[in-house]
């Protein structure tokens, strides 16, 4: 057998195809802990700040300590978490200026996507996206971290629902950077401000139904624009920090 082709040749000399069944190599084990940590990440499940042990993930995974390794150095180079030496990886503490950037950059490829979606959305996508905002609404002055996550997937719904792939990776890396700081601002920020009716994922879901394109672009920015807030409790935080 030839192993980088998988072929051999038989002895009449007529080429056949051998199918070799390959084990999970260490890189493919990489990416999975890597998915996993970026997917919590986005998820809000550390907080800024938060340590990450490469000893105790492998162990929480039951891998060795070597893909687990790598998935930090990836994450690292991505600017999702911070390696302050050898063995001491946190969770980074976004400053204004990052957050400012990072919402700029979903002020406009978000409320495009947004206006995409609605052009582009099936009634089973629209049909989730109330019930995730319905969930939503519930978990909100309940449990800020179902309420992080559930907020990220109504926001990756709707983007799916453009078919926009490079945006859509684009917004993902901002939202792993960002998802700590996020989950950690929805366990602060007043309650009642998250759970209003008048929460502008609700202006989205009607654009979407009324297939308004220009009208949900609007709304999902305005409902960007409404982070205002989250800077301006960082805002406070660095003054208070610097006092």
């Amino acid at each position: 057998m030839n192993p980088a082709g998988g072929r051999t040749l038989n002895d009449s000399g007529d080429r056949v195809t051998v199918t070799v069944q390959k084990p999970i190599d260490k890189g493919n084990l990489s990416e999975r802990v890597y998915a996993i940590i970026r997917t919590a990440l986005m998820d809000g499940q550390y907080q800024p700040g938060d340590r990450l042990r490469i000893s105790t993930l492998a162990e929480e995974f039951g891998v060795s300590i070597t893909p687990v390794r790598e998935a930090i150095f990836r994450l690292v180079s991505d600017h999702a978490l911070d390696m302050k030496a050898a063995t001491s990886i946190y969770v980074p503490e976004l400053t204004v200026s990052q957050l400012r950037e990072i919402q700029l950059i979903r002020h406009l490829l978000e409320g495009e996507a947004a206006g995409m979606a609605a052009l582009r959305v099936t009634a089973p996508e629209l049909e989730k996206l109330q019930a995730i905002q319905d969930a939503f609404q519930k978990a909100v002055t309940v449990d800020y971290k179902q309420a992080a996550l559930l907020n990220r997937e109504f926001h990756f719904g709707l983007i799916s629902a453009a078919r926009m792939p490079v945006v859509a990776k684009t917004l993902e890396n901002m939202w792993v950077i960002m998802g700590p700081l996020l989950s950690r601002f929805h366990a602060e920020v007043p309650k009642r401000e998250l759970a209003s009716s008048k929460h502008k994922h609700f202006e989205v879901l009607e654009a979407l139904r009324d297939r308004d394109s220009e009208k949900a672009k609007g709304a999902m920015q305005a409902d960007i624009a409404w982070g205002e807030l989250m800077i301006e409790w960082l805002e406070q935080k660095e003054n208070l920090a610097e006092a």
